[in-house]
């Protein structure tokens, strides 16, 4: 693999990379989960909260 200065990089650097962007990842798959929840969360109370006012 070809760096932007060209020159190659080392194996050494690949794993690093590779390591920081499974990380990244992780981090902001847990994130993007906790967001998903709250959505979820609120739609439901937003469902519920319209049925009771529709009966009274």
């Amino acid at each position: 693999m070809v760096g932007r200065s060209g020159r190659v990089r080392s194996r050494e650097q690949n794993i690093i990379l590779v390591v920081l962007a499974v990380v990244i990842v992780a981090l902001l798959w847990n994130f993007l989960g906790v967001i998903l929840r709250l959505v979820l969360f609120a739609a439901v109370v937003y469902l519920v909260y319209r049925l009771l006012q529709s009966w009274t």
